[in-house]
């Protein structure tokens, strides 16, 4: 039962231990997706990919969940009287998921590398966007900082997979060598286990219990109740065998996004809650992702 998702687990292990027993060398590893493999799979997905209306329609859906998700944490945090850091930290570890790094390691795992573009379209164009721009201004309110947008948009117009991105458009009017193609497939394969070793690798077990309660109401927002929502509208309005049916669902049950933790921390906000959502957040995906993917089918 558990084939798709134990390489999975097996990666993360691998970069705890290296990093326990040798160094933590997930900056470089981080980087080397950013600039590598995830700009090699923006090509080589987006290229044969026809962009039409229908894609269109899928990014204002991606993007109604997102802020869905946020208005639900944000009316959660205040029910619970958070104050403003708190609240801010526990809206960004509710709300952005890990829909590139993990992501794009489950639905690899359990459906192949065909799937992959739904969940690049829903990370690039959902989850970064989003979180680079209503994200920051999240967390700079929290910590009391300006807004920089200046900042802001400079950091969504040089993200390596978004320049790709356009490069791709351009490059789609004209006819690509093979062995381009194939260069960018097996460099995008790299994605999978270098990102999950990276991530084992920020896996950290002190404080694991501080503010437990807050970091459970987090994840149970981000990793099952949003993704049940979006599971029972489909269900009504959709057909749930579609291939960006499974996929979106999956790609809503996505623990905390690592990125958004990073900047959470780099922005002044609870580091320690920021955290500890982010590694109960990996180990708890193992097997919710895993119980959301038996379910569909």
């Amino acid at each position: 039962m558990l084939d798709p998702v134990l390489p999975i687990a097996f990666y993360l292990l691998l970069g705890y231990l290296f990093k326990i027993f040798i160094k933590d060398n997930s900056k470089e590893l981080v980087e080397f997706v950013i600039f590598f493999s995830l700009p090699a799979i923006v090509f080589y997905k987006i290229y044969p990919l026809e962009l039409n209306q229908t894609t269109l329609k899928l990014i204002l859906m991606f993007n109604a969940i997102i802020l869905a998700n946020l208005l639900i944490s944000y009316f959660v945090g205040k029910f619970l009287k958070l104050d403003k850091k708190t609240l801010a930290t526990f809206m960004i570890i509710a709300t952005f998921g890990n829909t590139s790094f993990i992501g794009f390691s489950y639905i690899d795992s359990f459906y192949g590398q065909d799937y992959v573009v739904y969940a690049l379209i829903y990370d690039l164009f959902g989850s970064f966007l989003l979180l680079v721009s209503l994200g920051m201004i999240i967390i700079n309110w929290g910590s009391g900082q300006h807004v920089n947008f200046k900042s802001i948009t400079r950091s969504v117009l040089f993200f390596p997979p978004i320049i790709m991105f356009f490069l791709t458009i351009f490059l789609k009017l004209f006819t690509i060598p093979t062995f381009v193609m194939n260069t960018a497939e097996t460099i995008g394969s790299t994605l999978v286990p270098i990102a999950m070793i990276a991530i084992g690798m920020k896996l950290e077990v002190k404080n694991i219990f501080y503010k437990l309660k807050l970091v459970s109401v987090a994840i149970f927002i981000k990793m099952l109740l949003l993704p049940i929502i979006v599971l029972v509208l489909f269900s009504i309005f959709y057909n749930l065998d579609d291939t960006w049916s499974k996929t979106t669902i999956l790609e809503v049950a996505m623990p905390p996004m690592t990125m958004a933790v990073v900047l959470a921390i780099k922005g002044g906000l609870d580091e320690r809650l920021a955290i500890n959502a982010l590694v109960f957040g990996v180990l708890i995906s193992l097997l919710s992702v895993t119980g959301f993917y038996y379910y569909l089918g």
